[in-house]
């Protein structure tokens, strides 16, 4: 995701305490490991998220490939 690890765990722990609920739940490590699982709560913020963005893909189709074809290609940058 190109961002350190404590960045995202910072951002996961702003999500949990922006909403009424978690939405990341989290297990210290151990002999099997720590984790870290979508809640009820995280899971339809997430599909909730995912529909707003497929709707906006849509809605903005036209714009979408104006901007896209004013890019300049940086292919070559990598």
């Amino acid at each position: 995701m190109g961002m350190s690890y404590k960045r995202a765990w910072s951002l996961v722990e702003e999500m949990n305490a922006a909403f009424r609920a978690p939405l990341v739940a989290s297990s210290r490590g151990g002999a099997k490991g720590g984790g870290a699982t979508l809640t009820p709560e995280g899971r339809q913020v997430l599909d909730a998220f995912r529909t707003l963005e497929h709707k906006m893909e849509q809605a903005g189709e036209q714009e979408i490939a104006t901007i896209t074809a004013l890019l300049s290609d940086m292919s070559h940058e990598k």
